[in-house]
């Protein structure tokens, strides 16, 4: 089963329309959160003109991610293309594709805050373990037009990675507060950050949650 066959009643014309703009958007989430990781080392090389540019960077794919949003609610989904229920179906996906863009906007804001400090390496680490996650949520992604065994698969193995950053995530915590040389405001600040990085991994993960659901449901 796959989502093409799904969703295959309706408006064809804006079912063509709407497959593209859904793989746009998840090129988006993949370019944000793969700026992210190259925003953090950057940073940890002190190249705050580097990460000053990805900030503007993944801002705009955050602008524009919005916009391909817009036109799927306003002009496809609104428009009947689909049944009810899996205009529901498709418009949450659409929801949770956009959570993990946002975050990835939130945690390179955040990181802007501190360009002026030297990170820890553990930073970086995290966010590469969340740009592995929205790569293969990507490709999940598309898997779902043809084979959502596949998509699945892939679904199983974000899961495993963002449970790797999550341990990174522990990892950078106990270091911050059980070193005593550590400053209380650097402390405070990268536990946020971290937090902040981590919710793009955990975004994608409900995202590839929903993708099961989806399976299940209609398998």
């Amino acid at each position: 089963m796959a989502f093409s066959r799904i969703f295959g009643s309706g408006d064809k014309k804006l079912q063509k329309r709407a497959d593209e703009l859904l793989l746009k958007l998840s090129k988006d989430f993949q370019a944000a959160s793969a700026k992210l990781h190259a925003a953090a080392k950057a940073w940890s090389k002190g190249d705050v003109k580097v990460l000053e540019e990805i900030v503007g960077e993944i801002i705009e794919i955050e602008r524009e991610a919005d916009c391909l949003k817009d036109e799927l609610v306003n002009s496809i989904f609104s428009k009947h293309a689909y049944l009810p229920q899996q205009t529901q179906d498709r418009h949450e996906l659409v929801m949770h594709m956009d959570a993990v863009i946002d975050a990835a906007e939130e945690a390179i804001r955040l990181m802007a805050i501190g360009k002026k400090r030297k990170p820890p390496k553990l930073l970086v680490e995290i966010a590469e373990k969340c740009w592995y996650c929205t790569d293969m949520l990507q490709d999940a992604i598309k898997l779902i037009f043809i084979d959502f065994d596949a998509a699945v698969e892939l679904s199983h193995k974000i899961e495993k990675v963002r449970e790797e950053a999550r341990s990174l995530k522990f990892k950078l915590h106990d270091r911050l507060f059980n070193d005593p040389k550590c400053d209380p405001i650097d402390s405070s600040y990268y536990h946020h950050l971290s937090r902040r990085i981590i919710d793009v991994a955990i975004q994608a993960e409900i995202t590839s949650d929903f993708i099961r659901a989806l399976a299940v449901k209609y398998s």
